[in-house]
């Protein structure tokens, strides 16, 4: 009855019927494991821990869009993912610590029945058995040692930022994969059959974005979202990019969402970045313009459109509608060039 009682959940927050999700054939398994990394440098610093504390504004935007979802980063994905009731769950990151932290984060997620239960593994009384059971998930993978002490370094501050997790309310009503049972039990399902990829890959790179791309076509997925964090604000959009994000099998209800900082957009409350949804197909008809070279020229279209695309309480959706500026502005520097 509980275990119904919670499904039923996850199926009314997503707007996807939870149980329509099963067991990956075997032909399924291969597919998704054959998406490959690509092996890049360890950058600056380590994000195990998300910054990223309004996901509530995304409850709407998300709600049933289903599909595969391919996003960078740690565990606001798995947020998010259940809000979307989506079908796959791709996580591409340039840093190459962070699918160790996904690995982790399986290994504990499938042993665990509750958010508590969970939380209660990264506890300091729990460390020893925990420790044990990674080793003996972990043996014979390479850098397995490196794993495991990637947890026990971590370990007391990821216990204190999973319970401020576990505790994200808005209304009185629970918005994260921790503080809601059904989003958490959504997410373990998704483990337990498969459908969490996670790899080192660069969203710019050659190999691993544009492998999700053919590996969605023969699950006969469409991607319906695409979460870049606050990553697109460290890379241009050179021409490989492009052809990445035009790759992924994506329909009209396909979005783009990211984070981003500007003095002149508003912060939400409580948190420290504005949102912005991007409905995809705009999304690669703007970079097809040549427009577009970073993402801050999608904030220059934003600023310039106003309400009711540009919102006032940190969260934005950039639309067809959304005049281009960024691409009037780049006619007058050629005239003026000339």
């Amino acid at each position: 009855m509980l275990l119904s009682l919670l499904l039923s959940g996850a199926a009314l927050l997503s707007g996807t019927p939870a149980l329509a999700q099963g067991n990956l054939s075997d032909e399924q398994r291969s597919i998704v494991a054959g998406v490959p990394g690509e092996g890049t440098e360890p950058p600056g610093e380590h994000y195990y821990r998300s910054n990223e504390w309004r996901q509530d504004l995304l409850i709407e935007p998300l709600r049933g869009l289903g599909g595969a979802f391919v996003g960078v980063g740690s565990d606001q994905n798995y947020t998010m993912a259940a809000m979307a009731g989506s079908e796959y769950l791709f996580l591409v990151d340039y840093d190459p610590f962070i699918p160790w932290i996904h690995a982790i984060y399986e290994q504990l997620i499938v042993a665990s029945e509750t958010p508590e239960e969970l939380i209660g593994r990264f506890s300091a009384e729990n460390e020893r058995e925990t420790t044990a059971m990674l080793r003996t998930a972990f043996e014979g993978r390479p850098r397995a040692r490196r794993m495991v002490r990637h947890f026990t370094s971590r370990r007391a501050a990821w216990e204190g930022y999973l319970t401020r997790v576990s505790r994200l309310t808005r209304d009185g009503r629970p918005f994260s994969w921790l503080a809601d049972p059904a989003m958490y039990s959504y997410i373990r399902r998704m483990f337990r059959q498969g459908r969490v990829v996670y790899r080192n890959g660069d969203v710019t790179g050659e190999q691993t974005v544009t492998a999700v791309a053919d590996a969605c076509n023969r699950l006969g997925t469409k991607v319906r979202v695409v979460y870049f964090s606050n990553a697109e604000q460290f890379f241009p959009f050179t021409d490989q990019f492009i052809a990445n994000m035009k790759a992924l099998p994506t329909d009209d209800r396909s979005i783009v969402f990211r984070t981003i900082r500007h003095r002149r957009l508003e912060i939400a409350p409580d948190g420290r970045w504005h949102y912005l949804i991007h409905d995809f197909p705009d999304f690669v008809a703007r970079l097809d313009t040549g427009a577009y070279h970073r993402v801050f020229s999608f904030t220059t279209d934003l600023l310039a459109a106003g309400a009711p695309f540009l919102g006032a309480n940190g969260i934005s959706h950039l639309t067809a509608e959304v005049p281009r500026a960024s691409v009037e502005a780049a006619r007058n520097r050629r005239r003026r060039s000339r």
